[in-house]
């Protein structure tokens, strides 16, 4: 068949059929080798965004001005060699309203001082890519009324909802407690609670 082929272009006697044939034959296998790229490309982008959704453990929508907070309390949360993962969304809809107004909001987590762990937070990103960027840049300490200690990660961006496109977002808290603190008794019985608040506001 190649041969036939070849034999078929020999034949052509013009210049300029043969150019024109060369040309559509360049163009062709151009278009095909593109059309794999961007499969290729749209393939991993659907892969890392079916990701990035898997195993929500919170969702929370925002409307309107308003403060929201839940908490994680990880049970059983032992040094280890592997981070703790979970994850929450963030979105301006659910199944039955969608929010009619811009809206801004911010990220702040309040944790207890019973464990040394280490927190990141990532936005829209896988945690363990090369490129992911930790949202968190280190806590501050405040005592509240009772004498109680507790540690505040503030995120300085402010992330933005348009009413005009229903939007997502999905956070990935990574929490780290090195399997070197295992060696240490005194960490046995303790439980660390993690509070997470969004604090919204309308855009003017």
């Amino acid at each position: 068949m190649i041969y036939s082929f070849r034999d078929k272009i020999l034949s052509i006697k013009y210049i300029k059929e043969k150019t024109k044939l060369f040309l559509f034959l360049l163009v062709l296998i151009i278009i095909l080798f593109f059309a794999r790229y961007l499969f290729g490309l749209a393939y991993s982008r659907y892969e890392v965004r079916a990701k990035i959704y898997s195993n929500i453990d919170k969702a929370l929508y925002i409307f309107e001005d308003e403060k929201l907070s839940f908490n994680l309390e990880p049970n059983g949360i032992v040094p280890s060699d592997e981070p703790y993962i979970y994850k929450f969304s963030v979105s301006n809809f659910n199944s039955s309203k969608d929010s009619d107004v811009d809206i801004s909001y911010k990220v702040s987590i309040r944790t207890t001082t019973n464990l040394p762990l280490q927190l990141k937070l990532y936005r829209n990103e896988l945690y363990n890519s090369e490129t992911s960027v930790n949202l968190l840049n280190g806590a501050s300490s405040m005592q509240d009324e009772d004498g109680a200690w507790y540690k505040i990660y503030q995120v300085s961006d402010d992330f933005e909802f348009l009413y005009t496109s229903r939007t997502t977002d999905i956070f990935t808290l990574v929490v780290v407690f090195p399997s070197g603190y295992s060696e240490n008794p005194i960490y046995a019985d303790y439980i660390e609670n993690i509070e997470i608040t969004l604090d919204s506001k309308q855009i003017i």
